[in-house]
C-alpha cells in the first residue's frame, strides 16, 4: 500500500475521535447529574429544618391553618401587577385554582392573586339577568338598589368590615361601607381603596378588584345579592354568613417575609420554591444565572454537537422535602429546589466543543497533509514516467 494512502485512512480512523468524545460526554453529564440531584436531595432537607415550625415567617396569617377549608382561598402568586378593568388578561389559566360557590343557575367562580401589598380578585358570575342600580339613585334606597356585590373581611385587629359594590353599569364600579351618623342614620360612603371594575358578557358578568392587604386580617369573603328586579328580594349565595355577612373562611398566603428568606438562601443556578401541603404556591425565589458561563448563544458548531448528543428537552433536576411543625408534628408546607436545566447543558456543550473542535482540527490538517503529499508523489512518478518515455527509442526509427 502507498504511503500517501496509508496516511488518508489514518485520517479517516480519526474522524471516530468525534463520536467516542459523544459517548463520554454523555457519561459524564449523567454521573454528574446523579450527584447533583443527591446534593440537591440533602440541600433540600436542610433548607427545609431551618424552616421548621416557622409559622409566621411562612404564613401571613398563621391562625387560618394549613389546610384549606370548604371557604378558604389560596391567592396565586402574580408576576407583575394587574390592571383592574374586568377582563381575565394576566391572570394564570390553571382550573385547578378557582373555586365555585353557588349551586344551579345562581353561582360564581372566584379566583385571588397577590402582588406585593395588593390582594386582586376576580369574579364570574353566572346571572342571565343583570340588574343595575337606578341612575344617581343613593345605593340604601331599596326601591333603587339592583344587583350586589359583598365583600366580608377581618381587619388587621380582627375587628368584622363588610363593604359592598353597587353595579351601576358597565366599567369601574364604586365600594362602599356603611356608617351610621347622628341620630342613627345610616350613610354609605365611598372606600376608594378598593378598586373595581365589571364586563358583563352573555350570561352573567365578570368583576376584578383590588384591596390593599393591609387592611385585611385573615378572614375573607364574597356573597352576592341576586335580585330580579330593583328593589326585589334578594337570593344570597356565596362565602359569607347570609346575616352577619361574616366570612366562614380566610386567605392562606405567604408573609412578606418569605420571599426575602428564600433568596438570602439561593446559590446561583437555583430555583427555591415553598408550597402549601396541598400543592399551591406560596413564594418563589429564582436566580438562573450561573458566574463564569457565557451566555447562551451557540455557534453553528455547538448546536451541531448538541445534536449529536441529543435533545436537551425538559431535563430540570429537583428535589423536595416537607417543612414540619414544632416537634416534627404535622407538615405545614413544602420546600422544592430546581437545578435550571441550562447549567449542565452549557457545561457539556462548552466541553464538546473544545474537544470536537480539537479532534476535526487535527483531521482537517492531516486530511491537508495527505493531500499534499499525495500530490507530491503523484508529480514524482508523472516525471518518472516521462523521463522514461523521452529516453526509450522511437517504433518509428529504422535500425542501421
Amino acid at each position: 500500500m502507498r504511503p500517501w494512502l496509508k496516511l488518508l485512512l489514518l485520517v479517516l480512523v480519526t474522524l471516530v475521535l468525534p463520536w467516542d468524545g459523544v459517548r463520554y460526554a454523555r457519561q459524564m453529564e449523567a454521573a454528574l447529574r446523579q450527584s447533583e440531584r443527591q446534593d440537591l436531595q440533602s440541600l433540600a432537607r436542610t433548607l427545609a429544618a431551618s424552616l421548621q415550625g416557622r409559622m409566621r415567617l411562612i404564613y401571613r396569617y398563621p391562625a387560618q391553618g394549613t389546610q384549606p377549608g370548604p371557604y378558604d382561598l389560596t391567592p396565586v402568586v402574580l408576576p407583575a401587577p394587574l390592571y383592574v378593568d374586568g377582563y381575565a388578561d394576566g391572570w394564570p389559566a390553571e382550573s385547578r385554582l378557582w373555586r365555585r360557590y353557588g349551586r344551579g343557575a345562581h353561582h360564581f367562580d372566584i379566583l385571588t392573586g397577590v402582588n406585593g401589598r395588593m390582594l386582586y380578585v376576580l369574579l364570574q358570575v353566572t346571572d342571565p339577568h343583570l340588574v343595575f342600580d337606578a341612575p344617581s339613585a343613593n345605593p340604601l334606597r331599596r326601591r333603587s338598589t339592583g344587583d350586589r356585590i359583598w365583600i366580608g373581611f377581618a381587619g388587621p385587629r380582627g375587628e368584622d368590615h363588610a363593604e359592598f359594590l353597587a353595579l351601576t353599569g358597565t366599567g369601574p364600579v364604586v365600594a362602599h361601607r356603611i356608617v351610621r351618623g347622628e341620630y342613627g342614620r345610616r350613610r354609605a360612603l365611598a372606600d376608594p381603596r378598593i378598586v373595581g371594575a365589571l364586563q358583563p358578557h352573555p350570561g352573567g358578568y365578570d368583576v376584578e378588584m383590588s384591596i390593599p392587604l393591609s387592611m385585611l386580617g385573615g378572614p375573607f369573603g364574597v356573597l352576592i345579592d341576586d335580585r330580579s328586579g330593583r328593589g326585589g328580594p334578594p337570593i344570597r349565595y356565596g362565602m359569607l354568613h347570609r346575616r352577619t355577612l361574616r366570612p366562614r373562611g380566610g386567605l392562606i398566603l405567604a408573609s412578606a417575609a418569605l420571599a426575602d428568606y428564600l433568596g438570602r438562601l439561593l446559590r446561583p443556578g437555583l430555583r427555591l420554591s415553598v408550597t402549601t401541603p396541598a400543592g399551591a404556591l406560596l413564594a418563589q425565589a429564582d436566580r438562573p444565572t450561573v458566574p463564569g458561563i457565557p451566555a447562551p448563544q451557540p455557534g453553528l458548531l455547538a448546536r451541531l454537537f448538541r445534536r449529536l448528543v441529543g435533545p436537551d428537552g425538559d431535563r430540570r433536576i429537583a428535589a423536595a422535602a416537607p417543612i414540619h411543625g414544632l416537634r416534627r408534628r404535622g407538615v405545614i408546607a413544602r420546600l422544592e429546589i430546581t437545578q435550571t436545566s441550562n447549567r449542565w447543558a452549557q457545561l457539556r456543550d462548552r466541553t464538546l466543543e473544545r474537544m470536537l473542535n480539537l479532534t476535526l482540527a487535527t483531521s482537517a490538517l492531516a486530511f491537508i497533509v495527505a493531500v499534499i503529499l499525495a500530490a507530491q508523489m503523484a508529480t514524482r512518478a508523472w516525471r518518472r514516467r516521462g523521463a522514461r518515455h523521452a529516453t526509450q527509442p522511437g517504433a518509428d526509427e529504422k535500425r542501421p
